[in-house]
């Protein structure tokens, strides 16, 4: 099983929260999750509506790293 850590997109920082995969491309994902940026600067916030576990393996990248 591999975990996905997700990272904010604008100050490319770690929003501390990772998605371990089942397998299930198309199964919903974190749905209705809010995610905060946790930096003092950055004041973003992330609603995840309708993602599925495919399309957060389309924005990974190498070393696991998924930017929102």
């Amino acid at each position: 099983m591999q975990a996905i850590d997700f990272y904010c997109k604008k100050c490319r920082k770690s929003m501390r929260i990772s998605y371990a995969l089942t397998g299930d491309r198309t199964a919903p994902a974190m749905n209705g999750i809010m995610i905060k940026c946790h930096t003092h600067k950055c004041t973003r916030v992330l609603t995840l509506k309708n993602f599925t576990e495919g399309q957060i393996v389309e924005r990974t990248d190498a070393l696991g790293k998924c930017y929102l």
